[in-house]
Formats: structure tokens, sequence, C-alpha cells
């Protein structure tokens, strides 16, 4: 029994000795520069991993500045749309720091949009850089808290996603470590440097004055306290700085602000009046948006409540109270839309160092108990504890990547919008080759929109259009952030666009004189609406019309069963709401068989005296199998498919060269796939000129 117990404590000898090895071998492994290199090689890698999973794309808010970028160095001024002065950004410095950056793309022939992507990239770069050097230097040898500020805040995918998505989040939380890291160092000059940083932050977000008067207002807290404490000299010279630091804040903002007023006109940004313009009870919202950042990134402010045992720090305790009045703040004006927490997004690093500096003072606490007198009379070692402190923070980070990889922008941006984007992109840059002179698009994607087609933009969600941001609406506060002042359609069309893009209007607009143009990219959308220009510059035969709203058209020969009813009113059960139909149309989805009915639909001879053919069509997309064709003399001479989509987009057929010939038009349902079926409506013929004899 005596041997038993002597081997088992044999044993656990051995034990306690590889496990303090093993603390040595890691405390020598955990000193610099590794915390550094590691995080910055990790966020590269995520972010360019991430960015190509969204396509190269960024956020459409991100293109709504990068459109003023664009026109600002093309000589045009900070506007949106040339001759308009709409203040439709909160970034001034981000527009700025874009637009050269842009200039030099022209020059050079580099992508100007992945040259952003990789600049976010970078400023993420530095963000860790910052957090690492301001940990450092709190914490001077242990890095431990290091790694676990570097850890927790590469882990988390919002900071990683956010860093690729375009907009200026990073770079605001730059220049607020900035401010940090300079009182932190308390070298000469400081007052200049925090001013300059606190500047900047302000520049590249409105709302960043909140964290410049904390952490002003709290530098002349900590100098009074030193005044009581006795230490004049110190009082006087903290004093003096913050409130010279403060000076070159608001005395450079302040020239800033009285130029952006003479510029725009208006006290605030036009996105102020759009999103909390007028009485708004957001409360509500905002306490939700909150409780989701607790819920799903509850690690950052559950362990940065540590750093309540480190207020001493001057630093901290103003971090941490910009921090609290921040969430108030969020709360306040109801959140964001936008997955991964945006609004948070540029405290993280500051929750990251508030976590590290609360760990290392709770261990130096932990450290000087009994407790830990204790442990180590038991034989556990300070070592000990670093080991098993690693592997908890191991299975922490481990646990918010794994999180991140189904919740947060990564799945709900990336992976759900990434392609949406692309087909935009897609879709505008052929509009600005395609699109007719002084052409206007109405949109909701106005970034998207503005910068590829190069049209002028007309802006459905009010973003950079002053009457919609300053109008009232119901219940505000209460809808998705930042999208309740919405343009009526009335309000739209009012000011004739030539383009509207899908789903900008939700009504049919073939009854406003618009029609849905086909010759689109076909990995793109169905279509765009485009102004008919037709009636302007012809006549539409009224006599060659075939409208498929009363009887029956005399002549016409169905065959299968696809046709048995047509025509019909309305979409069948288990079918999309067919967009673009005046009333009845030839619809070969059957009301029991689905798409798999099949059969044809024959017109009878008619003569062909126009310049062009016109009629609308919906469905799948089977060029051999599902087709409208258009014979003469039984030789087929033009032939159509659907663009597998429920939209009726405009076909028209130049027969110019055809008039005096007779012709048939048959439509041909031979396909039971999915999306097999072809909907038609009203053919008619146009001639360029003049109205016709009898018209």
């Amino acid at each position: 029994m005596a041997f038993a117990e002597r081997r088992r404590d044999m044993f656990a000898a051995f034990l306690r000795r590889q496990a303090q090895r093993a603390g040595i071998w890691l405390s020598k492994q955990l000193s610099w520069p590794w915390p550094l290199l590691t995080a910055v090689a990790l966020v590269l890698v995520l972010a360019e991993r991430y960015s190509r999973q969204y396509g190269r794309n960024v956020v459409d808010d991100a293109m709504t500045s990068m459109q003023y970028a664009k026109q600002l160095a093309l000589g045009n001024g900070l506007v949106f749309n040339i001759g308009e002065r709409v203040e439709g950004y909160t970034n001034f410095a981000w527009v700025v720091l874009m637009a050269p950056i842009y200039w030099l793309s022209t020059r050079l022939g580099f992508d100007f949009v992945v040259a952003v992507v990789h600049l976010t990239e970078l400023t993420a770069v530095g963000v860790v850089f910052l957090v690492f050097w301001i940990s450092r230097k709190w914490h001077g040898a242990n890095s431990l808290p290091t790694w676990l500020a570097l850890g927790v805040l590469v882990a988390d995918n919002s900071f990683t996603v956010w860093a690729i998505l375009g907009l200026e989040v990073h770079l605001l939380a730059l220049f607020m470590l900035l401010a940090i890291a300079a009182l932190v160092h308390d070298g000469r000059l400081r007052w200049l440097t925090v001013g300059l940083a606190l500047l900047g932050a302000h520049l590249t977000r409105p709302d960043a004055g909140l964290f410049c008067g904390v952490l002003l207002g709290n530098e002349l807290l900590e100098a009074w306290l030193e005044l009581r404490r006795g230490d004049r000299t110190a009082a006087r010279r903290r004093s003096a700085e913050a409130l010279l630091a403060g000076g070159v804040w608001v005395a450079s903002y302040g020239a800033y602000f009285f130029w952006r007023y003479r510029y725009f006109g208006d006290l605030m940004p036009n996105t102020y009046y759009l999103k909390l313009g007028g009485h708004i009870d957001a409360w509500g919202r905002g306490l939700r948006y909150l409780s989701s950042f607790l819920r799903v990134r509850y690690y950052f402010p559950l362990l940065a409540l540590l750093a309540l045992f480190s207020l001493r720090r001057p630093v901290v305790r103003g971090v941490l109270s910009y921090n609290a009045l921040h969430a108030l703040y969020v709360v306040y004006v109801g959140g964001d839309f936008f997955s991964g927490h945006r609004f948070f997004v540029p405290e993280l690093p500051q929750l990251a160092l508030l976590i590290a500096v609360g760990v290392a003072d709770a261990a130096t606490r932990l450290r000087r108990s009994s407790a830990f007198a204790k442990l180590e009379a038991a034989g556990v070692h300070a070592s000990s504890l670093r080991l098993m402190a690693v592997a908890a923070f191991a299975v922490l980070l481990a646990a918010a990547y794994r999180r991140g990889l189904n919740e947060g922008p990564l799945a709900e941006e990336v992976r759900a919008w990434g392609g949406d984007l692309t087909r935009q992109t897609k879709l505008f840059r052929w509009l600005r080759d395609n699109k007719l002179p002084g052409a206007s698009v109405a949109n909701t994607l106005i970034g998207h929109t503005g910068f590829y087609s190069e049209a002028r933009v007309i802006d459905v969600c009010g973003v950079i259009d002053r009457f919609i941001a300053h109008s009232e609406v119901k219940n505000f506060g209460k809808g998705k952030a930042g999208h309740e002042k919405l343009a009526s359609s009335e309000y739209i069309l009012a000011k004739q666009p030539t383009y509207v893009a899908l789903g900008a209007i939700s009504q049919d607009l073939w009854r406003r004189g618009y029609y849905l143009r086909a010759d689109v990219p076909e990995d793109t959308f169905e279509g765009i609406w485009e102004k008919d220009q037709l009636p302007t510059t012809g006549t539409f035969l009224a006599d060659t019309r075939v409208s498929f709203d009363g009887a029956r058209p005399i002549g016409w020969v169905a065959s299968g069963n696809a046709f048995e009813n047509w025509p019909t009113r309305g979409h069948h059960r288990g079918q999309g709401d067919i967009v673009g139909s005046s009333g009845r149309f030839v619809n070969s989805y059957h009301p029991t068989l689905h798409d798999a009915a099949t059969g044809s639909l024959t017109s009878p001879p008619f003569d062909l005296r126009g310049d062009l053919l016109l009629f609308r069509i919906a469905g799948g997309n089977e060029p051999d199998k599902l087709r409208v064709e258009l014979l003469v003399d039984s030789v087929r001479v033009y032939t159509t498919t659907g663009r597998q989509g429920d939209h009726m987009s405009r076909r028209a057929w130049d027969i110019s060269t055809l008039r005096g010939k007779q012709a048939t038009l048959r439509i041909v349902d031979d396909s039971t796939a999915k999306w097999g079926y072809l909907a038609v409506d009203e053919l008619v013929q146009w001639q360029r000129g003049a109205v016709a004899a009898g018209q």
C-alpha cells in the first residue's frame, strides 16, 4: 500500500515538474514579437479569404463614399451627383483619403475598389499594431495579456470581416487608439499628438465627438485628482496638456465645420436627418441591438468588466467611461441594420485592451493573495497556473471563431449578399456602356448604381435626397434602422427617371410608361425598367395589336396540354406573380401539371407592316425547348426564350426588311423541368416617324 502511494506521489510530482517546465517554455515563446506577427498574419489571411468569398465587393454604403471620393478626384467637388451638394456621407476623412487613390487608379490602371479593400486591411493591421504597442506599454515583459488582447480581437469575425467591407470602421478605431497611445506614452508634445488623433477620429465620424469629449474630460478629472493628492506640478501639466489638445481638436474641427456648413448648407449631414431627424423613439430597437451584441459577443464586455479593478489607471477609466456612454448612445439611435454590430466594431480594440489590463491586474491581485500562497504550498506553481490560463484562453478563442462562422457578418453579409453585389456591379457596368444620353437611375443601392453606371441617381432611400431625409414618418424608430424614410413611387416617378432598378419601386411599371429591358447580362437580374422612348419616335400600329384581354384571338391554334386554359388572368397556384402583364396573357404553366405541361400555340398568318415587332415574355431560359419564334415562309427568322424569372421583359424584333411579307408567330413549350413555362403578352408592330394613315 505504501509502495503504491509513493509511486502515485512520484507520478504526481513528475506531472507537476513537466507542467512547470511547459509553463516556463510557454512563457519564453509568448515573448515579443510573436503576438504581433501572429495577429497580423491571421488578420491578413482571414481578411483576404473573406474578401474572395465576398467577390471583392464592398457594402453599398462604402460604394456611396467611394462615389463622393471619385467625384472629388475628378474635380467635381464633394458631390454624389454632379451639381447636387448633398452630404450623403458621414466619413469625411475616409472620403478624402480615398480620393487620391481613385486618381492614381485612373493613371496606373489598377482596380480602385480592390485597392480600398487592401487599404482597409492595412488599416486593420495598424489597429492590431497599436493594440500590441499599448498592451506592451502597460504590461511590460508579461506578454500573456497581449496575446489575450490580440487573440480575442482577431478571433472575432466582426473585426476581420469589417476589415474588407470598405467603410471607415477601422480608420476610426485607428485614430481612437492613436489618441490612447499618445496618452499612454507620455512623451513630448503629447498634447499635439492627442489633439490631432482626436481630430482625425471626429473627421472620420461625427459621433466620435463623444470619444473626444470623454477622453479629454477624463484627463481634466485626473488633473483634479492629482491636485487633491497634492501633486500640483502634475496637475498643472495634465490640465494644460488636456486644454491644449482640446484646443487643437476644437479649433481645427470648428474650421472644418464652418467650411462644410458653407458648402452643404446644413448643420448636420443629410444622413443625420434621415436616421434621427424628427421625433424618434428608437429605444426598443436599440436595446434589441445591444442585447444582440451582448448575446453574440458576450466575451468582450464580460471580460472587459475586469478592468474595473484597474480604475487607478487614468486611461483605463476614460476608455471604460466612453464605452459605457457609447453603448447608451447606440441604444438611443436604435442601432444599425448591418450584421456584425458595426456600431461597436471600432470599440472592439478598446475592449480587447480593457480585457488585457483587467486580466493582468486581476492576476497581480491573485499572486498577492493568501489563496495563491496556499496554491504554491500545495505544489501548484505560477507556471502551471499560466498554462491552465492559456488552455482556457485557447478554448475561448476557438469558441469565438467557431461561433463567427455561422453567426455574424461572415454568414449574414459575406455569404448572403456577395453574389447579389457581384450581379449589381455587373449590371451597372453594363448600363454605363448601354445607357441613354443624360440618363438617370432610380434605385435603393445608390452607391453601386452611381459609381458603376455613371448616371445621375435618384435615391429611393433618401441618403442623397434632402426632401426625403427631412420628411416626417409615423412610428419613427420602430422600423428598419436607416430605412424608415422611403420615397413614394409618385415622388420618384415625378422625377422621370430613365431607368428604375427592379425592386426600387414595388409596383408594375409597365402601366407607367416603362418596359423591362431584357438585354442585360444573363447572370445579373431579370432586367431593368427603362422609360419607353418609342412613343416619342414613332407609332404603335393599333390594328396589329394582339392583347389577349378579350376573347381568344381568331385563328390561333393550340396543341398539347400547356395551352388548355389560355389566355389566363394572373398566375396559377405554385407560380410566381407575373409582373408586366396587362390583363390576360398566354401562360403555358398548367393549373395542375405546373411545369410539366407541354405544347405549342400558333398564330394565324399576319402581315408585317412596321419596323419592329414587340411583345413581352417571362418564364424559363431554355432556348431549344422554351421559345417564341417568328416564321416567314416556314423559315424561322427570330427566336427568343425567357430569363428564368416571372418579370415580363420586352422583346423587339427588327422586321423592317421583311415588310410586306406574311409571318406566323409560334409559342413552344417542350420543357418539363423547373421553370418549364413561358408567359407572353401583347404583340404589336411599331413604325418609325409620323402617325400612320388611319391611326
